[in-house]
């Protein structure tokens, strides 16, 4: 049986240089019926690179790839628009300074149509390892080596806190479950991948990522992973706290008495957003590796746990061996 059609969103901010590489390599793809729903981004200004015409004139020579007018500006308002006009039960992403083997969307297509056939709870989106290319730093191969090893639903859902756990353009998702997580609109100034993947897990909607490297994540000094003020610590952390108000606040779907476990600057960061927050605060200890065990966590109480490296994070598993996770332990970065 051939696979369902899919809508691929491809948001395009001044990309000439990397963007017909992308577009090939989507319109390349094998085994799959599929559209390029293409979005220009100005952020703003009107002005753009020559990346409008260039699609204008691929769009003559393939019907596959259709062009839309912009409603805002900025990554999350172009995914909308795309997303908005997206009408196939399957839904990809492609970034425009990015690149995929011809076999991707197939090989997605295949494990998301197929897991509803195993006898498992079937699946509502499947993402897939990442390959960096370019300018890739130690932190950032440390990053997706992390990332990679997140297989499962399960072990996604535990690290959420600690870092996005799978790249959003890597996936392939029913479109029915982007709109029921309210598609890309983010509930404040952070990025919408991480906007995104907090709503997804808190609607709990099953995700898997294949054990295979297809997609190739361009590592450049101009993406917005480097440079965004969306990304950077502040508000990320701002992100995490939110997101975790509404699984552990007051008024959050599971609430919680938390108990805050970290060290140095970020323990004081973490103790001040808790105690402003709508969140019961049990206390609040400095641990470092090789210190006696934290006490365990008691009753109803979560230990909240906020480190960003993976030792100190494996030091404190291994301090709390009959701890659970994320029942009594969760991590966050």
């Amino acid at each position: 049986m051939p696979l369902p059609p899919i809508d691929v969103l491809l948001p395009v901010h001044n990309a000439l240089e990397t963007l017909p590489a992308a577009v090939n390599d989507v319109l390349a793809q094998e085994g799959v019926e599929l559209r390029v729903l293409a979005v220009i981004d100005t952020h703003g200004t009107g002005q753009d690179d020559g990346s409008g015409a260039w699609l204008s004139a691929r769009a003559a020579d393939d019907e596959r790839l259709v062009v839309l007018p912009s409603a805002g500006s900025g990554l999350t308002a172009t995914l909308q628009t795309a997303l908005d006009a997206a009408t196939a039960p399957f839904v990809s992403h492609m970034e425009s300074d990015d690149r995929c083997p011809p076999d991707r969307l197939c090989k997605l297509a295949l494990a998301l149509e197929g897991s509803t056939a195993c006898g498992n709870t079937p699946l509502s989106a499947v993402t897939s390892q990442v390959e960096l290319f370019g300018a890739e730093s130690q932190g950032m191969e440390r990053y997706i080596s992390w990332q990679n090893a997140l297989l499962s639903h399960g072990e996604m859902a535990a690290e959420r806190f600690v870092e996005i756990p799978a790249l959003h353009q890597t996936g392939l998702y029913l479109r029915e479950a982007l709109l029921a997580v309210g598609g890309y609109v983010t509930r404040g100034d952070w990025p919408a991948d991480i906007d995104f993947w907090f709503r997804w897990f808190e609607h709990d909607l099953p995700v898997a990522k294949l054990p295979e490297k297809l997609y190739r994540w361009r590592q450049h000094a101009r993406q917005s992973t480097r440079g965004s003020p969306q990304h950077d610590h502040r508000a990320l952390h701002n992100a995490r706290v939110d997101a975790l108000a509404r699984a552990h606040g007051h008024e959050g779907r599971s609430p919680r008495p938390l108990r805050l476990i970290s060290t140095g600057g970020t323990l004081k960061t973490w103790e001040a957003s808790l105690t402003a927050g709508p969140f019961d605060l049990a206390g609040c200890e400095s641990w470092k590796s090789g210190r006696p065990a934290p006490k365990p966590p008691t009753g109803d109480e979560l230990l909240l746990a906020v480190y960003g490296m993976p030792a100190a994070r494996e030091a404190l598993r291994r301090a709390l061996p009959g701890v659970s996770e994320p029942e009594g332990l969760l991590f966050a970065g």
